[in-house]
């Protein structure tokens, strides 16, 4: 017998035996163990939860009264994740849901179910949102998830300006609060939210927490925010309208706001911004450095302080196996494109164009945005929170031919869509964007009008996209005709390098 016919006997096999023993858990055949949580009532094997718990291993071998009990009540448990993890026992199906996760979660901990309790966590930090990081962040540092409780950290700050808004974080403890704005790491702009959130925090339960609103004053810097809204705030709310200190607070930060114009306390994270050059490492054959290869490496480097700061590549994992283009979006996102990596390649039927965007959800840096089919030597171009393939080279029929063809994919909506063509088929041309409209300049096009020995001209025609006409224009021609060359936009004007 062959190898694959062993393999797949022995899965039949696995299968066979696992659906005999759901019928039997179903038709209530050969119980002996019934567990009990909420006052609710699952009849099932010993065998089983045995196998996939070391929890229940114990207990039903240790030769104490649990071996022989015909009930095991699982206190602090909810029902329905005991239902979800016999199911998943019963079936390997585990049906999680942004409701469920935490309870199953903890569940799985107390069974002692490693592989359980790490999908739990995966799907917590893909699910992971303003909504609900900061129950994520206090439910992992509770059972003492490191990593989830890191990443939970990590999305919380970053998106502070957003999760403040959110009820959620109007449930957590004073001590919590209180931990949260003493942080300079926190992302946001204004010091006003900051002082909009303890305002709206106190007065969730104000009877309860009104004796903490002095101690959470003291963290917020309200020389940092703005007078209008310092007085408007005191106006607004009795809580410290009548309160001296809080008063006191209030008439010594306006005091101090209005003999300087350049406060001395510290910013927090979001309150500068720096721009940076982004580098993404594509391969190895670039100029070789004794102290190794540094080209799948991807970083950011902030020429005002000089410093360099390495990001996770897109090449890692099972992401791309190449990296041909990319570009920064309005609200910095960063998205690539290139072909998928030679494992994801091999499980494919055909090749496309990869599309993958960089955020900080989780520990998936990278995710794949979306794909498309594939061409070489394309531009990628954004505007607002659309991304525009445009033209390149296609394989039709054993032929590589230059195309005109522009699709657009809108990242709100997830749906690709044609648009109007280039005036011309171009290949290793360049794309920018000035103020929402796309200008794609030089590359080359095949000369259609001339014999086939003809090389193939280089363009310096620059052509312009709007979106909201659907229409390309051209404009002024470059000096010389280029291709596989480098543009910046500064103060709205196009350099063109090399």
């Amino acid at each position: 017998m062959d190898r694959k016919a062993e393999e797949k006997r022995r899965q039949h096999h696995s299968l066979t035996l696992l659906e005999q023993v759901k019928r039997m858990k179903e038709s209530a055949e050969i119980i002996d163990v019934v567990l009990v949580a909420e006052g609710e009532k699952f009849p099932c094997h010993k065998v089983v939860l045995a196998a996939f718990s070391p929890y229940f291993k114990a207990m039903f071998t240790c030769g104490l009264a649990e071996c022989t009990q015909r009930e095991v009540v699982l206190y602090d448990i909810s029902a329905e994740s005991v239902s979800v993890i016999l199911n998943y026992m019963y079936s390997t199906d585990l049906h999680l849901t942004n409701q469920n996760v935490q309870t199953v979660a903890l569940a799985a901990y107390f069974m002692q179910m490693e592989d359980v309790f790490s999908v739990c966590q995966k799907y917590m930090m893909d699910h992971m949102d303003a909504s609900n990081c900061v129950g994520i962040y206090h439910f992992a540092n509770q059972i003492g998830a490191e990593d989830l409780s890191d990443q939970a950290r990590k999305y919380l700050y970053q998106h502070f300006a957003e999760v403040s808004l959110q009820e959620e974080i109007l449930e957590i403890e004073f001590h919590q609060l209180l931990t949260l704005i003493k942080s300079d790491d926190l992302n946001v702009s204004r010091e006003e939210s900051i002082l909009d959130l303890v305002i709206r925090w106190v007065k969730y339960s104000r009877k309860s927490r009104v004796e903490h609103l002095i101690e959470l004053l003291k963290q917020v810097r309200l020389v940092l925010v703005s007078p209008s809204f310092l007085v408007e705030a005191r106006k607004r709310n009795t809580m410290i309208l009548c309160n001296s200190e809080c008063n006191d607070m209030f008439e010594e930060a306006l005091k101090t706001i209005k003999l300087s114009s350049h406060p001395s306390l510290s910013l927090r994270y979001g309150m500068e911004t720096t721009d940076l050059l982004l580098c993404i490492g594509n391969n190895s054959l670039g100029i070789r450095s004794r102290h190794g290869s540094y080209a799948d490496a991807s970083f950011c480097y902030a020429p005002a302080t000089q410093k360099t700061y390495f990001i996770s590549s897109p090449k890692y994992g099972e992401g791309l196996g190449c990296v041909c283009t990319g570009v920064v979006t309005e609200n910095n996102d960063i998205i690539v494109a290139g072909e998928a990596s030679a494992a994801k390649m091999s499980r494919q039927k055909t090749r496309n164009i990869e599309i993958y965007r960089y955020h900080q959800r989780g520990n998936q840096f990278w995710h794949s945005l979306c794909t498309t089919q594939l061409r070489e030597l394309y531009a990628l171009g954004t505007i607002h929170n659309d991304l525009y393939i445009i033209g390149g080279q296609m394989k039709v029929k054993n032929q590589y031919l230059v195309t005109n063809c522009v699709e657009k994919y809108s990242m709100e909506q997830g749906t690709w869509r044609s648009t109007a063509p280039l005036p011309v088929p171009l290949a290793c041309h360049v794309v920018v964007t000035v103020k929402n409209k796309l200008y794609v300049l030089g590359g080359w096009t095949p000369q259609m009008d001339l014999p086939d020995d003809e090389p193939d001209r280089l363009s310096n025609r620059t052509f312009r996209y709007d979106p909201g006409q659907d229409k390309w224009t051209e404009g002024a021609p470059m000096k010389y005709s280029k291709y596989r060359f480098s543009t910046a936009v500064v103060n709205s004007e196009i350099y063109v390098l090399g």
